[in-house]
């Protein structure tokens, strides 16, 4: 299935690393991921991320959309760049790569749909204990270290 990836930023976008098996969140229409709060609106399938491509990057290995920057690591591996999410979102602040001109922040993303699971982000938050939303945070860091081959986040 082919979706965009298009930040609403504010940390309010769903992390997506090439080769993770999780639960996503997309829009009602399934064109692409949902943004925003947790919502009645979307629609929660488990899913591999196959590939993400950008018009200007390329590859793109995963985004990692926390905080008040975003981290955009690309193909090769040890090259990102950290883009603000809050002041000025979609500013370049720092980039291991050579002088990069992005003229936009959509990404395209393979997804292997594994089920459709019937449940909403809402639906799934109203399931899930501070301890276990704790727990599944810690558990995604660590998944996200290892896919992306880092130290930290």
């Amino acid at each position: 299935m082919e979706l965009k990836w298009e930040p609403y930023w504010y940390d309010l976008d769903q992390t997506i690393i090439v080769g993770d098996k999780d639960f996503f969140y997309l829009n009602n229409n399934g064109t692409g991921f949902a943004n925003g709060f947790a919502s009645t609106e979307d629609k929660e399938v488990l899913a591999e991320v196959v590939k993400i491509s950008h018009s200007d990057l390329g590859e793109v290995l995963g985004i990692l959309a926390y905080g008040l920057s975003y981290k955009f690591f690309l193909e090769d591996g040890s090259s990102f760049i950290q883009v603000d999410s809050e002041q000025e979102p979609g500013l370049i602040e720092h980039s291991t790569s050579s002088s990069l001109n992005v003229s936009n922040w959509v990404f395209n993303v393979e997804l292997n749909v594994l089920e459709e699971t019937g449940f909403s982000s809402k639906m799934r938050l109203d399931l899930l204990y501070n301890v276990e939303r704790n727990r599944l945070k810690i558990e995604r860091e660590e998944k996200y270290r290892r896919l992306l081959n880092i130290d930290s986040l």
